[in-house]
């Protein structure tokens, strides 16, 4: 299967470099493209393996190289090919016949815009209030072209938005990962070319030695001020989105075959959109206990006696 091998990898980097410079040209519906740019990466690695998508992100970063120029050339890098090869590196079994493993590349929907955003503001460091101050006066410039409102003020809304960049970023990332993930497993394993079990999404469950991690940089942000506040701020939030996730998947497994389980799903999802501190960290909350009371294992379908299984 070389020649089947070589013509995916080379096709899944061109396809994915194509849908981000799509989106850095502004071309029509670029930027819904942009956002399933991993997808032929993820595809490339569940078909034939970590080293397939590395080749096939190294063919998208030289696409996006000489067609983009450096800047579309980090973008690709930093968001799709690095993040992309990480996760694969970390799901992809050692063995054949194993299923993905979820733990790790779950971690990682968190801990990559982590270090995005202390390698910007390590790099920002020197400019006038580093990385949040860059932000807001871009912000600032951007809402001024934009003609606010005479009621509006600016640079308290201009801080407003920059406070939240760090947790819509991270929110992006991981919805975009994820849904990239599942669209190329479905992909890939309805033609038979997996390289391993497809997984049970809904049973993705983060390393025990996470919930510490995002609880310490939670209880940091209350006391660190500043510039190094906005940083730990940030991480905080940025941490808190796996566990959000975790307690949604929670939610989804033990509502299943339950009369109400619409109702419940739907109230939650309205919750998020309307009372989205709130509702966010109840969610964070049930994906710490599930750590400890193994929710999901514990809470099989009514009637069946079966451990859940993916819907």
């Amino acid at each position: 299967m070389p020649n089947l091998r070589t013509t995916a990898v080379l096709a899944a980097g061109l396809v994915s470099a194509l849908a981000v410079l799509a989106a850095l040209r502004g071309l029509p519906l670029g930027s819904v493209a942009f956002w399933f740019s991993a997808v032929p990466l993820f595809a490339a690695g569940f078909a034939f393996g970590v080293a397939a998508a590395a080749q096939a992100a190294a063919v998208g970063v030289l696409v996006t190289l000489v067609s983009g120029g450096l800047p579309g050339s980090l973008v690709f890098l930093l968001l799709f090919a690095l993040p992309v090869s990480l996760m694969l590196s970390a799901a992809l079994p050692r063995s054949a016949g194993a299923p993905l493993a979820l733990a790790w590349p779950f971690a990682l929907l968190a801990l990559w815009p982590a270090g995005l955003l202390l390698a910007a503001e390590f790099a920002l460091a020197g400019q006038p209030g580093g990385l949040s101050g860059v932000l807001r006066q871009a912000v600032v410039q951007a809402l001024e072209r934009m003609g606010p409102p005479p009621q509006l003020d600016v640079a308290e809304f201009a801080a407003l938005l920059v406070r939240l960049k760090p947790l819509a970023f991270a929110l992006w990332f991981a919805l975009v990962m994820t849904t990239n993930a599942a669209l190329a497993q479905r992909l890939v394993a309805s033609r038979g070319l997996m390289a391993a079990l497809p997984a049970q999404w809904s049973m993705a469950a983060l390393p025990g030695w996470y919930w510490p991690l995002a609880l310490a940089a939670a209880v940091a942000s209350l006391f660190v001020p500043g510039e190094a506040g906005f940083a730990v701020r940030g991480l905080a939030m940025m941490f808190a989105v796996p566990l959000v996730l975790q307690g949604l998947a929670v939610l989804h497994v033990i509502s299943r075959g339950r009369p109400a389980r619409p109702v419940l799903l739907g109230g939650v999802y309205v919750g998020l959109v309307l009372f989205f501190a709130p509702a966010a960290l109840a969610l964070a909350a049930l994906g710490i206990a599930e750590h400890f009371l193994n929710l999901r294992g514990r809470r099989p379908p009514p009637g069946t006696g079966l451990r859940p299984t993916e819907d």
